[in-house]
């Protein structure tokens, strides 16, 4: 091990936008004090689509748990070896992190970033406040709600918009059906169920459409039966950021009728390739997309409301292209990773300013009378099988 101070992102090995913003913070990231690792935690009851590639980080480790099952405190003694002694800085994101600050006092500088406008992320952010250096978000709503939650620690909230790699190949115009396309979870937040709906009301209205749906989730079945066997539908199960970039190219809008989000990286990309974004109309994707000028945005749950406005750059392909244009601009002007990465490491820079020790009694409390330091694991896994069996 390095006797160099590290910067250390935690998070869960899942495809999505939380990933795609740690990967190019890594990829585009200059030389500093640093050294840089990766450590991916995998639940195995979790039956998410798992990020395989590597990161170019300097090491990578995985670390595979099985929660609830397996008592707490053997889950955080095996991510505390992975991410190892030493000083600089710990990034954390998600719940199995988070639970080792709770259990075992971090000799780091603790990062913790909001990746959306979910109560989640700041149920996670305020039960843990005592244990965490600085916090992150990524945009104006999250960190102006943070802000309202935690007005006593406002000189360690920051608003650090993230960066994709802008692609050379963007969208050509193209006569025909109106290239559609959804990427992301399938899951009911992100609205999916609307899109067979808002599929039915543009044939309706006579709008010749194709789409191409990329992603999985517990939504994926029920949304594939209540679509059928339609021709105009491609489904694509899992790509990487950089195949759905390509993918999107080849299309002309982006759907994204979520009920909950946040500054959804899947939109910036779908921008950046020259596709207009039709999103719900929510406080994160208004900073994202100007109405009628970089994008489209209805009302959450009317699909109707969506059907007109792909209707309308159906039938209008000047706007479209207009459109089109301009949300590609706003991506280079405002998200171009290599401006956005240096704020991120100047902020880990600031790792010994930041620090300070843990105060005492402040850990939440989670799990259960087995969650404790002294019983073997093994017996917990089986007690708690045994009793998931009998219910």
């Amino acid at each position: 091990m390095s006797a160099d101070p590290s910067v250390v992102y935690v998070l869960p090995d899942k495809m999505g936008g939380a990933m795609s913003i740690i990967a190019n913070l890594l990829r585009y990231r200059t030389r500093d004090a640093f050294t840089y690792r990766a450590v991916l935690t995998h639940n195995r009851a979790d039956r998410e689509t798992r990020f395989r590639e590597p990161l170019e980080a300097d090491a990578q480790t995985l670390v595979e748990y099985a929660l609830p099952l397996e008592n707490m405190y053997a889950v955080v003694r095996r991510l505390q070896r992975a991410i190892g002694t030493g000083t600089g800085v710990l990034v954390c994101n998600d719940f199995v992190e988070m639970l080792l600050l709770s259990l075992v006092e971090s000799r780091r500088t603790v990062v913790q970033i909001l990746h959306g406008d979910y109560d989640y992320y700041y149920a996670l952010a305020a039960s843990h406040e005592p244990l965490v250096h600085a916090f992150v978000a990524y945009s104006r709503a999250v960190y102006d709600n943070l802000l309202k939650r935690l007005p006593h620690r406002a000189d360690t909230i920051f608003h650090l918009p993230y960066g994709i790699a802008i692609p050379n190949t963007v969208r050509r115009p193209a006569a025909g059906p109106l290239r559609l396309i959804f990427a992301g979870r399938l899951d009911e937040s992100k609205g999916v169920g609307d899109l067979p709906e808002i599929d039915r009301l543009l044939r309706e209205a006579g709008v010749p459409v194709r789409w191409t749906v990329v992603g999985s989730g517990p939504a994926g079945p029920p949304l594939r039966a209540a679509w059928g066997a339609a021709p105009h539908v491609r489904w694509i199960s899992a790509a990487t950021s950089a195949e759905v970039v390509a993918l999107c190219a080849e299309h002309d809008v982006f759907v994204l009728p979520s009920h909950a989000e946040g500054l959804s990286v899947a939109t910036v990309e779908a921008m950046s390739a020259g596709l207009v974004p039709v999103v719900s109309d929510l406080p994160c994707m208004e900073e994202l997309v100007e109405h009628g000028r970089t994008g489209l945005r209805a009302p959450v749950r009317t699909p109707p409301a969506f059907a007109e406005a792909i209707a309308g750059l159906a039938r209008d392909r000047d706007q479209l292209e207009t459109i089109s244009a301009t949300a590609r601009q706003c991506v280079v002007e405002r998200f171009d990773v290599r401006a956005r990465v240096e704020p991120y490491q100047r902020l880990y820079a600031r790792w010994r300013e930041l620090y300070r020790p843990q105060p005492a009694s402040v850990f939440p409390s989670f799990g259960s009378r087995l969650d404790q330091p002294w019983i073997p694991n093994a017996v917990v896994r089986l007690v708690r099988s045994a009793i998931r069996a009998v219910r």
